[in-house]
């Protein structure tokens, strides 16, 4: 960012030219992709006076004025970087690792098609990136390890599996029971599900699921594990 011209346009607009403002500009000029929080990490340490309130408001007003641009790179609050010309972002979902893209025309085509007019795209591409995808290769292999041996010491062989990671969990309860009802009396089911974090949550679920008796619930560091014996007749 061409930081005089920035504040003439400012100045032109009806703007003042405060230190603070200077300031913010730079640091989101010299660092993309920064939240708020981050933003103010950096002026404090030029500024100690400056304020979190300050900072929001300054990047409201550039976004307003099109100096600057949200983005919310796969999370939950915005990230801020300088409003140049047209690209895309691929973001790691790991470690957080944002790469920026060139435009490709063909993602206006859609638009053009339904007779509608493009005037701008703000495109996300979510995955994860090499170093990130080497990490995930090691954790599978792992979680791989741990799931042979877990099986290992079952009271009987896996009669069926059913794996529910992009299943929401208010449908586990019918999935389960839909797939007991396939089983014997005494039959053992293992769940795949995700992620770790919900590894409570899920173990209530399964345990109030008629004719079904968790036998044992485990993590392996990316999914939740569980398999569960079918009481009663089949």
């Amino acid at each position: 960012m061409n930081i005089p011209e920035t504040m003439k346009f400012l100045r032109a607009a009806g703007k003042r030219i405060t230190p603070e403002r200077m300031l913010l500009l730079r640091i989101i000029s010299d660092n993309a992709h920064l939240d708020a929080s981050e933003i103010y990490r950096l002026a404090k340490v030029e500024d100690e006076k400056i304020s979190l309130s300050t900072v929001y408001r300054t990047v409201r007003l550039l976004e307003e004025m099109g100096l600057v641009e949200a983005s919310e790179l796969g999370e939950d609050h915005y990230h801020y970087e300088v409003r140049l010309e047209e690209h895309y972002h691929l973001i790691c979902l790991d470690c957080g690792k944002v790469v920026e893209i060139p435009p490709v025309d063909a993602v206006r085509e859609p638009g053009k098609g339904l007779g509608f007019e493009v005037v701008g795209v703000k495109l996300e591409l979510l995955g994860y990136c090499a170093a990130c995808q080497k990490k995930r290769a090691r954790k599978r292999k792992r979680a791989f390890s741990q799931v042979i041996a877990k099986r290992s010491q079952l009271p009987g062989p896996i009669a069926r599996t059913i794996d529910l990671r992009e299943v929401p969990l208010i449908e586990y309860p019918e999935r389960v029971s839909r797939a007991l009802k396939r089983l014997k009396a005494d039959d053992l089911l293992e769940i795949v599900s995700s992620p770790p974090d919900r590894l409570k949550t899920v173990s209530k679920m399964l345990e109030s699921i008629p004719k079904a008796k968790l036998i044992t619930l485990w993590t392996d560091g990316t999914s939740c594990h569980a398999v569960l014996r079918k009481q009663g007749r089949s």
